[in-house]
């Protein structure tokens, strides 16, 4: 192994001291020389002799320039070569966070960016720590095994119910060898749009480092260390106790200083009648994460129209609808920490699903600077206002409210219908209106109640106006009776409002008065100071079952009496909405409907009720993504085209399975579905497509062949914007009497790259001075010498005879 391998070219120069060799060969010339005789007589004595040292000295040469280059190309050794008899086996566990925190590409200290880490996000320098750990383990002596671990499968599995460590994780105890496509599917992946911490992949490695035998065990975790997770980490401490007492634990950070962040936390329409030809309200909530105020900060907006001319998605586009951008607002200052709601309007003539997308600049966090959702818009719909008084007063106030003609579009059309309506009523004639408006009718029966429940808690919405007319014991004994909560509490009998002085209004504003009267918030109660209220019904503070068998709902008051009780109330019935006013409407008991303020409050109650039935605008990243049509409606077969950042789009084939409703046994639905959490126990290579945030669409085949785009918005979790580091020594404070060993991703870099190879690196440089050395001392002994002559020489022969001369005398 080499640490360069680009520079293993220079190992042709090792031939160089042979072609030097074989050219000297090639400049011997023979000449005819009587001497010569004398010469090649004694070479031939002593040719083997001669040659051994040439051949020596060669090699010598050769071996030196194969010496220089294994050392400029960073020869590593062969650990795998040598450790092979009795070789200790050695588990490695890597935990990947890949949390979308870690695409954070904030600089390093100083604002400087490291040599090669320009644009690198926390994730890649994980990703790089796990190279250079799985390089040096590869020439290391002994056998290495390796295990890593992604925190967002792990966590996606213990959601889904399943507890295999071995489906969780990327690799699980394979041996490293110098094969490098061992992690490359590893390094080709990127952090995840999940939120979640570490507690389910520690979990997983406690199963794994416990159940696979090994003479020695390291767990090493990479993560960003962000204080939102490790500040207060007991669930973190508690999950890595578990680990065996001989597992040493490295603590990789991967993260930079903090840099600036802005993040979209929500975006969302609001509460409202999405009917096509209306403006609807769209707000979008922006945080700020950084330690300082911003400025001037362009938020852009922009509207996907899915008209029903897009019957297909085209690959080459990132949407198939017709993209309309919308003017940018501004957001003059932002304090540190601090979140803002910014609002503009929408307006589709189109009926259908439409998306609406929002965008931040650029910065060290990109996954949360781009938020979308839907506006699911239809037609006028009906509304069923039933009034129980003859001359139907009430039913005239709500229907002058909602559809007040000329060129004014609320966009609800009132059906107003006599009680006996009711008496016949079912789910499947009740299952056209948008909402239902009760208005002192005397008594509801049985079926009428069940029919009701049943409307209600599919995701419809329905108001009660109580007057002196209704049946007080059949109310309470019906609508609350079998679970059904369609009244708050048991009604009590009515109570008139005390006498007050001339400063007190009659009505005042409940806890919840938000909800539905949110335009006279400014105001305060004096907008409420002409309703004048004589008396109304009181609810009873116990309900007249046992609450134990009972699921009470919770309840919102909106408005009060003077005296503090209960005047309207809101609460939810499943899927849908119960609005109850403890008052008519005939003006026996109170003046409102003639007061604005009844306009302003039927026309957000009409759209707090039309909301319980609407769908979600929007879906959490991780959540299945589900699609229930009617299978008369449509074929089984569809096509999902997952969310992308820059085309071609790649379309899913889905086929659906079919159901049918417990309501009737007539009606049966189909369901398409995709599970990202199923998708990751079976190993599907898709997944992290469907797991990309933004703007994915349906295509669906209607039953007459006609086909329908329908766009999905996927969202991330917010929060993990927040970006500020955790102190390490308090983390290791918090993990005794675990001990943690923290390394920067750099230092792990410069460690990894230098261990194993600095015993070589100095083997190698002392058998390069010993082979120089030896190559001397064969060229000395190779070469020819010629014998000192002339007076040195006499002289020399002369000292033993004149040493001999002295002694005779």
């Amino acid at each position: 192994m080499f640490l360069f391998p680009a520079l293993t070219i220079g190992f042709l120069f090792v031939v160089v001291p042979l072609l030097v060799h074989l050219i000297n060969m090639l400049r011997h010339r023979r000449q005819a020389w009587a001497a010569m005789d004398f010469l090649l007589a004694s070479y031939r004595k002593q040719k083997k002799w001669i040659r051994l040292r040439q051949l020596l000295l060669l090699l010598s040469r050769l071996a030196a320039a194969a010496l220089l280059i294994a050392m400029l190309c960073g020869w590593t050794g062969g650990g795998r070569t040598f450790g092979i008899l009795g070789s200790a086996t050695t588990h490695h566990v890597v935990v990947l966070d890949d949390s979308y925190s870690m695409g954070d590409a904030s600089v390093n200290t100083n604002g400087t960016l490291e040599a090669g880490e320009a644009n690198a996000s926390a994730y890649a320098r994980s990703l790089g720590a796990l190279q250079d750990l799985t390089r040096r383990l590869a020439t290391d002596d002994g056998i290495h095994q390796l295990t890593v671990i992604r925190a967002s499968r792990a966590a996606m599995l213990t959601r889904s119910g399943s507890e295999s460590a071995d489906v969780a994780a990327d690799l699980s105890a394979q041996t490293i060898t110098s094969d490098v496509r061992l992690i490359s599917r590893i390094m080709a992946t990127g952090p995840s749009s999940i939120r979640t911490d570490l507690v389910p992949a520690l979990d997983q490695v406690t199963e794994l480092t416990n159940a696979t035998p090994a003479d020695a065990k390291y767990l090493y975790i990479a993560s960003d260390f962000r204080q939102r997770d490790w500040g207060n980490s007991e669930r973190l401490a508690a999950a890595m106790r578990k680990l065996d007492g001989d597992v040493s634990i490295r603590m990789i950070d991967c993260a930079a200083p903090p840099a600036p962040n802005l993040a979209i936390t929500d975006i969302s329409p609001a509460q409202d009648v999405w009917v096509a030809g209306v403006p609807v309200v769209v707000r979008v909530k922006v945080k700020n994460y950084s330690a300082s105020p911003v400025k001037n900060v362009p938020l852009t907006t922009r509207v996907i129209r899915y008209s029903s001319d897009v019957v297909m998605t085209d690959p080459t586009r990132q949407f198939s609808g017709e993209v309309e951008s919308m003017p940018s607002i501004v957001i003059e200052s932002l304090a540190a920490g601090e979140e803002t709601t910014k609002s503009f309007q929408v307006f589709v003539t189109q009926t259908g699903t439409h998306a609406i997308e929002a965008k931040l600049p650029d910065d060290s966090l990109a996954i949360d600077n781009v938020r979308s959702c839907t506006l699911p818009l239809s037609d006028v719909e009906k509304v069923l206002v039933i009034d129980g008084d003859t001359d139907r007063r009430g039913a005239y106030h709500i229907a002058s409210v909602l559809n007040p003609g000329s060129q004014v579009r609320i966009g609800a059309i009132p059906d107003i219908q006599p009680p006996s309506y009711l008496r016949s009523a079912t789910l499947e004639t009740l299952a056209p209106y948008r909402a239902i408006y009760l208005v002192d009718v005397d008594e509801i029966g049985e079926n009428a109640a069940d029919s009701l429940s049943k409307y209600v808690r599919r995701g419809g919405g329905l108001a009660w106006f109580l007057g002196g007319s209704i049946d007080r014991e059949t109310y309470n004994r019906v609508l609350l009776g079998q679970d059904r909560a369609l009244l708050p509490a048991p009604l009590g009998s009515s109570l008139p409002l005390p006498p007050g002085s001339d400063s007190q209004s009659d009505v005042g504003l409940g806890e919840s008065a938000s909800t539905l009267l949110s335009p006279l918030q400014a105001v305060g109660e004096s907008a409420l100071a002409l309703v004048g209220l004589s008396q109304s019904w009181q609810l009873e503070t116990a309900p007249l079952q046992n609450e134990l068998d009972v699921d009470r709902p919770r309840v919102q008051t909106v408005l009060t009496r003077r005296d503090g009780l209960p005047l309207v109330t809101l609460h939810d019935v499943g899927r849908g909405r119960v609005i109850t006013a403890l008052t008519g409407l005939d003006g026996s008991w109170t003046n409102w409907p003639g007061d604005p303020t009844f306009v302003v409050f039927l026309l957000q109650s009409n759209a707090m009720l039309w909301s319980g039935a609407a769908p979600p605008t929007h879906r959490m990243i991780d959540d299945p993504i589900d699609k229930r049509l009617s299978a008369r409606d449509y074929a089984p077969e569809a096509s999902y085209v997952p969310a992308v950042n820059e085309p071609p789009r790649v379309p899913m084939e889905i086929t659906a399975t079919e159901q049918t409703e417990k309501a009737t046994a007539e009606s049966s639905v189909i369901t398409f579905g995709l599970n990202p959490s199923e998708m990751v126990i079976e190993g599907q290579d898709n997944v992290d497509e469907i797991l990309r945030p933004g703007i994915s669409e349906w295509v669906l085949v209607r039953s007459d062949g006609r086909t329908e785009v329908v766009p999905v918005a996927s969202v991330i979790h917010a929060g993990e914007g927040e970006l500020d580091r955790a102190d390490p020594a308090e983390v290791a404070q918090q993990f005794l009497p675990l001990e943690l060993q923290f390394v920067t991703s750099s230092d792990w870099s410069e460690q990894n790259q230098t261990a194993g190879s600095s015993t070589i690196t100095l083997l190698l440089l002392s058998l390069l001075v010993a082979i120089l050395a030896a190559e001397q001392t064969l060229a000395y002994w190779a070469s020819y010498h010629v014998k000192p002559t002339g007076a040195k020489a006499l002289a020399k022969s002369q000292m033993p005879a004149a040493s001999t001369l002295g002694g005779q005398s």
